[in-house]
């Protein structure tokens, strides 16, 4: 399921919150340096998500981005190997950084956050389990542009995903 949330309780500014089959979530948010994030919301218990063709529209966004992906991979640098996306965070140095893979089945796509576990990387404690589409400098720019239009389209423009109720507009 898809949903968008008010962003800081400002109007007009919104967060995206995929949630599985499982009612495991993640949520892509865009940071104060305009990069794009998707976030696991609890990212030491759940780090891999499945969405199937039961949640129709949800599948039917991850068919659209992966085929987007397709079409704009970087040929020197490709984010997608036969049925997996897998982009580098950009966020850190790439041996450093985590990593998303978007792995696409005959009826199912399963996302998985891995985090680096290096634990002699600097970066080591940041933001668990993140995964930054640099908005400004991306190693691969029209790949992260399919990710940042994805987005958009989701928290801005689609008719088809509601908004979260506040939370005290929950409790009445």
């Amino acid at each position: 399921m898809i949903t968008k949330q008010l962003r800081n309780n400002k109007e007009g500014y919104y967060d995206v919150k995929i949630t599985d089959k499982n009612g495991k979530s993640f949520v892509m948010t865009v940071g104060g340096n305009l990069d794009l994030y998707w976030l696991p919301e609890n990212h030491k218990e759940n780090k891999i998500f499945e969405i199937d063709k039961s949640d129709k529209i949800t599948y039917g966004v991850f068919n659209q981005l992966f085929n987007a992906v397709g079409k704009n991979d970087d040929k020197y640098r490709p984010v997608l190997q036969g049925n997996i996306i897998s982009y580098i965070s950009e966020d850190w140095p790439e041996d450093e950084a985590n990593v998303l893979n978007i792995i696409k089945t005959e009826d199912a796509f399963t996302i998985k956050f891995i985090k680096n576990e290096d634990k002699e990387s600097w970066s080591y404690p940041h933001m668990g389990c993140a995964i930054c589409f640099c908005n400004s400098g991306s190693r691969v720019p029209k790949v992260e542009q399919v990710f940042m239009q994805l987005f958009n389209y989701l928290a801005y423009e689609s008719k088809l995903i509601e908004c979260e109720p506040l939370e005290d507009e929950k409790i009445k």
